[in-house]
């Protein structure tokens, strides 16, 4: 377990109170949100300022269906602020298996079939962050799972939840897309 870990931690802790606060808006906002992700991640691929409009409208969207259409809880009420949590832990879950699914794939250039998953060429400190993060290796067995699996890279009791993160997460195979490079 490495200091990113616990920042990557710290982000799921962060929206599930804060939407725990917001009562039955957080849990609209937070299930909203995680159920978006994938079309989300789809319009990013495309052009990714696409993808960071469409997350602030559908975050915005989402906030007012929870805010105005839905009936406000009574303040002394617990149930709301469970709700509340259950979808900012989501939420939260969704952006940090993003986040540890994203990274750069390093292609090694004697071997074009070799790729490096996190990147080893990243700076110094998060080099060593990243190597040593759990989370990071979990999200390298969810991008790479179809490479993995039938390697026997993955329990049997795992291939489920790592398929349906995958499937959830992963738009393409992002491990044989080329990098075009202009030529001087």
């Amino acid at each position: 377990m490495s200091w990113l870990d616990a920042v990557l931690l710290l982000i799921v802790a962060a929206t599930t109170a804060v939407a725990s606060e917001r009562r039955i808006a957080g849990l609209v906002v937070g299930v909203g949100g995680a159920l978006a992700l994938r079309p989300l991640l789809a319009l990013a691929q495309l052009q990714p300022w696409l993808g960071i409009v469409g997350a602030l409208v559908v975050g915005l969207a989402l906030a007012l269906v929870g805010r105005q259409l839905l009936p406000a809880a009574p303040r002394y009420a617990r149930w709301p602020r469970l709700l509340g949590g259950l979808g900012g832990a989501l939420l939260g879950f969704s952006i940090v298996v993003t986040l540890v699914t994203s990274l750069p794939i390093q292609r090694n250039p004697v071997e074009p079939g070799l790729i490096y998953y996190p990147p080893r060429d990243l700076p110094a400190p998060l080099q060593r962050a990243v190597a040593e993060s759990s989370l990071v290796a979990f999200g390298r067995s969810v991008l790479l799972f179809p490479l993995l699996d039938p390697q026997g890279g993955i329990d049997a009791g795992e291939r489920p939840v790592m398929s349906a993160l995958h499937a959830w997460t992963v738009i393409g195979e992002p491990w044989r897309e080329q990098t075009v490079r202009a030529e001087p």
